[in-house]
C-alpha cells in the first residue's frame, strides 16, 4: 500500500476540521481506500470554535472511509475517593480518659476521637493490657456524623500500683492511653474507748462493759484487758470481730470494806485507753455511806445517723436556766449513767448528737428527774 505522510495540522486547523464533521449537511469526504493518512499525536491547550472547548491530549486517526476516533487523555475520579484513589473515611486520632491515674475501685469516663466526622456508624475496638486491674468494653461505635464517643474504664482494688495501657484500633490505626492504677489508702483502725457505762459499783456485782474501735475492724482484732485491783476482775482479752466496731465483756466487782477506785485498761496496736470505776464499801463495821443515786439515761438514735460520731449529754439542776455538758468525752452509745447527783435535787437533761467534724445537732426533748 502506498502511504503519504503529511504535515501535522495545527490545533486551530484540526479543530476546524472536527467542527465541520459534526455540522448538519456537511459533505462527507470519501477517501481513497487504497490510501491511509496517519496523523501523529500533537498537543494543544484549548481552542474555542463556535462554543466548543477541547482540552487535554487528543489523538485523531483517519483511515478507510473517513472514520473519526476521539480519545481523551484524562480519567474522571471515582466517587468516594480522592484523585490519588485513597479513601475519604476518617481515621482514629486519639483515645483519652482525661487522667493518668486511678485509685482503688473507680469508674472513669473515657473517649475515642476520629480525625473527621464518621460517614457511617464506625466501630473502634478496645483492649486493656491488664483486664484484672482495669476493664474496658471490647468495642465502641461512633455514630454517623459524630467525631467522638465515650466509654467507661473501671479500675479494681490492687495491692500495688500497676500501669495499664488502653488500646483503640480502627482500620489498622491504633492509639493508646496509659492509666496507672494505685492501691486504695488503708484506713487506720485504732482502739478508741473502754467503758462500763457507770463510774461506781457496789459489790458483789457484775457489770457489762465494752471496748470500742475508731472504725470497723478490717480483721479480727484482739484487745487485751487489765484491772488495777483484784476487787474488780475482767477477762485477759476480748476480740472485736471483722467488720465490727466494738466488743463486750463483763467486769465482776467484789464487796469491799473501804471505798476503792479501780482503773480498767484496754490495749491494742500500741494504744491504751482507761476507765475508772469507784467501788463502794459495804462493811457493816464502817459508817454506812450515804445512798448513791444514779440516773440512767437512754435515747433513740436519729433516723439517719451515718455521719453521727456520738452524743453529748447536758444537765441543768435546781431550776437553773443553763445546761452544762456532763460527759467528759463523746458518748458513742445511746445510754448514759449520771452518778453525780444528790438526794432531794431535781435535774433536767438534754442530749445532742455530734458529727465527725464536731458539729452538734439541736437538743432533744428535755427529761426531768427528782432524786429522793
Amino acid at each position: 500500500m502506498h502511504k503519504t505522510h503529511v504535515r501535522p495540522a495545527s490545533g486551530h486547523e484540526l479543530a476546524q476540521q472536527q467542527w465541520s464533521l459534526f455540522q448538519p449537511g456537511s459533505p462527507v469526504h470519501r477517501l481513497d481506500t487504497t490510501r491511509s493518512i496517519d496523523v501523529t499525536f500533537f498537543r494543544f491547550h484549548s481552542t474555542v470554535i463556535g462554543g466548543l472547548i477541547l482540552f487535554g491530549f487528543m489523538s485523531i486517526a483517519l483511515s478507510g472511509c473517513g472514520g473519526l476516533v476521539v480519545n481523551s487523555g484524562s480519567t474522571a475520579s471515582q466517587p468516594g475517593t480522592s484523585e490519588s484513589g485513597s479513601s475519604n473515611s476518617p481515621s482514629l486520632s486519639n483515645i483519652s480518659c482525661g487522667t493518668q491515674s486511678l485509685t482503688g475501685s473507680q469508674s472513669m469516663g473515657c473517649s475515642v476521637y476520629l480525625s473527621a466526622a464518621a460517614t457511617s456508624a464506625t466501630q473502634v475496638t478496645l483492649k486493656s493490657s491488664n483486664a484484672t486491674a482495669l476493664t474496658v468494653p471490647s468495642a465502641v461505635t461512633v455514630s454517623a456524623g459524630a467525631t467522638t464517643t465515650g466509654f467507661n474504664a473501671v479500675s479494681s482494688s490492687v495491692s500495688q500500683s500497676v500501669a495499664v495501657t488502653i488500646t483503640g484500633t480502627l482500620a489498622g490505626v491504633t492509639k493508646t492511653d496509659v492509666i496507672t492504677v494505685y492501691p486504695a489508702p488503708t484506713v487506720a483502725v485504732t482502739l478508741s474507748k473502754i467503758s462500763c457505762g457507770t463510774q461506781t459499783l457496789t459489790g458483789p456485782t457484775t457489770k457489762a462493759c465494752s471496748v470500742y474501735l475508731s472504725d470497723a475492724a478490717t480483721n479480727a482484732t484482739v484487745v487485751t484487758l487489765s484491772s488495777s485491783s483484784s476487787d474488780l476482775v475482767v477477762p485477759s482479752a476480748v476480740t472485736v470481730a471483722d467488720g465490727a466496731t466494738s466488743a463486750g465483756f463483763s467486769a465482776t466487782a467484789s464487796a469491799v470494806e473501804t471505798p476503792e477506785t479501780v482503773t480498767l485498761t484496754a490495749s491494742s496496736g500500741g494504744i491504751s485507753v482507761t476507765d475508772a470505776i469507784q467501788l463502794n464499801s459495804t462493811s457493816s463495821s464502817s459508817t454506812p455511806p450515804s445512798t448513791q443515786h444514779v440516773v440512767d439515761l437512754s435515747w433513740d438514735a436519729p433516723t439517719s445517723s451515718d455521719s453521727i460520731a456520738g452524743y453529748n449529754v447536758y444537765r441543768s439542776s435546781g431550776g437553773a436556766s443553763g445546761f452544762l455538758l456532763i460527759n467528759s468525752s463523746i458518748d458513742t452509745k445511746t445510754t448514759y449513767a449520771d452518778s453525780t447527783v444528790a438526794s432531794g435535787q431535781t435535774y433536767d437533761y438534754e442530749v445532742k448528737s455530734v458529727t465527725a467534724s464536731g458539729q452538734e445537732s439541736p437538743p432533744s426533748n428535755m427529761a426531768s428527774v427528782t432524786i429522793p
